[in-house]
């Protein structure tokens, strides 16, 4: 049995950066991840989209972007598209999660990737952790394992309240780097706000890659009545339409995505950070920056 001072479990952003500032403090420091991780693997239902000043923050290579955006489309219910400028990026998380972890490995953490955890418990004044591949013991545990968190359902911590839940559905769409730039604009990400006969509380979008498109659809999960047909109503929209009509699908993927806080998000040397505690914009959607920094404040805690 492995002795640590802090266990993470999930190696996410929020869980990469807990590591990383974990080790960097002197903290003896295991990162333990259910999925094999590299660059081609462990695909995560996610539009991928970070803003300019995170990727000079963390040096993220130029190399590893998908696309650099400059501007945002907003295509609100009254038909109109409200344009918004700025700069940011398109990415792989399955790259863009892999480039943490090393970050964290680098710093000093101890990575388990490819291994499950199956169950956890107070033994003493310690939480003994077991996995498919061994036991390990620590003080404080970083529960970075997303929404369903499995390390605080054993724990019986309460979940979400229903109505801070999204359903989304994301559909990667293979095409040429060509009509992307044709239909969407090489450098602009799509979001869709207000429609509330397609979406009654939540959004859509589309975010362009090198040559795929991430087609995303999410609503309040207690309004939804039929996920599937809802999402297909999106689909009817005009624009949309158009996108996709030389396009074709590789992967389609139901995923949930918190929307406010868990009731609890620490207890008793445990923290809960990243979507697993809540973490996300509730207008945008967007998680990677919360995540990260509550991974970080969770350490410094």
């Amino acid at each position: 049995m492995k002795n640590f001072d802090i266990v993470v479990i999930g190696a996410g952003p929020g869980g990469s950066i807990a590591a990383k500032v974990a080790a960097e403090n002197g903290y003896s420091t295991c990162l333990i991840e259910k999925e094999k991780l590299n660059e081609g693997g462990r695909y995560k239902a996610c539009g991928g989209a970070i803003t300019w000043d995170l990727i000079k923050e963390i040096n993220y290579p130029e190399d590893k972007i998908c696309r650099i955006i400059e501007s945002l489309e907003l295509h609100h219910l009254d038909g109109k598209i409200y344009s918004k400028r700025g700069k940011g990026a398109v990415v792989w998380r399955s790259t863009f999660d892999n480039f943490l972890t090393n970050i964290a490995t680098n710093s000093g953490a101890l990575l388990k990737d490819y291994e499950s955890m199956v169950n956890i418990k107070k033994v003493g004044n310690k939480y003994q952790i077991i996995t498919e591949k061994g036991k390990y013991t620590t003080k404080y545990v970083i529960a970075a394992d997303g929404v369903t968190s499995s390390v605080l359902k054993l724990l019986k911590w309460p979940f979400f309240r229903k109505e801070d839940i999204l359903l989304t559905i994301t559909q990667e769409m293979k095409t040429s780097r060509h009509y992307i730039d044709k239909v969407l604009g090489k450098d602009s990400l799509h979001l869709f706000f207000g429609i509330k006969t397609l979406i009654p509380i939540g959004y859509a979008w589309l975010f362009p890659k090198k040559e795929t498109i991430t087609l995303g659809w999410g609503s309040q999960i207690n309004l939804i009545k039929n996920s599937r047909k809802e999402f297909k109503k999106f689909l009817t929209i005009p624009f949309v339409k158009q996108v996709l009509k030389n396009s074709k699908l590789e992967i389609f993927k139901p995923h949930l995505i918190p929307v406010g806080l868990r009731p609890i998000l620490y207890s008793d040397n445990v923290f809960a950070i990243g979507d697993a505690g809540g973490f996300v914009d509730p207008i945008s959607g967007k998680g990677i920056p919360y995540a990260m920094k509550s991974g970080n404040i969770a350490i410094e805690s």
